[in-house]
């Protein structure tokens, strides 16, 4: 991608954080956003058909990157040893920490945070092979340890305890594949 479309779309991405911070995403216009991201409305326009599709964009910008982060993570992982998978976890919150602070501000926060745990879920279960039909169980794991995560993570913001989160969350799973 040219780097001049990434710096706008990265700057139209900061700058619809900072405004859902201050006002409901749906109230949000175009002019105040291209003010905010300091673009002018045709660089707008060449990248998005609207606000809704902004706001689509930049939403599907953040649930890419959960994808992407929830393909290296492996159900036997979880399973027998978490340490890596709550390391990965707690790497990539680390580095977005001020974005998740915001994102946990915005109007658009809780049902999006639906669609990010089905998401993960979805994505975690289809890159080790499983299905609900013949892997039930392992599925509501996942589910269990998705939903538990997330809230952990996101709840306490914006203190972020990495140490604490990591101890929390891997007694949390060990404890759970040890009572079955």
């Amino acid at each position: 991608m040219d780097r001049r479309i990434k710096r706008t779309r990265t700057a139209v991405f900061n700058a619809i954080l900072d405004l859902m911070v201050e006002k409901d995403a749906s109230k949000i216009t175009v002019l105040e956003l291209c003010k905010r991201a300091d673009i002018n409305k045709s660089t707008f326009y060449l990248h998005y058909k609207s606000m809704d599709d902004c706001l689509q964009s930049c939403f599907q910008t953040i649930m890419d990157g959960v994808i992407n982060f929830s393909k290296r993570i492996k159900y036997n992982d979880i399973k027998n040893d978490p340490t890596r998978a709550v390391t990965i976890l707690l790497d990539e919150v680390e580095k977005k920490v001020d974005y998740l602070y915001k994102f946990k501000a915005s109007s658009i926060c809780g049902p999006a945070i639906k669609v990010l745990k089905e998401n993960l879920v979805s994505c975690i279960a289809e890159s080790n092979g499983f299905d609900i039909e013949h892997n039930y169980y392992e599925i509501s794991a996942i589910t269990f340890a998705v939903a538990g995560c997330i809230d952990a993570i996101i709840e306490p913001l914006p203190v972020f305890n990495k140490e604490e989160l990591f101890r929390l969350m891997h007694n949390m799973l060990k404890s759970h594949e040890q009572n079955q």
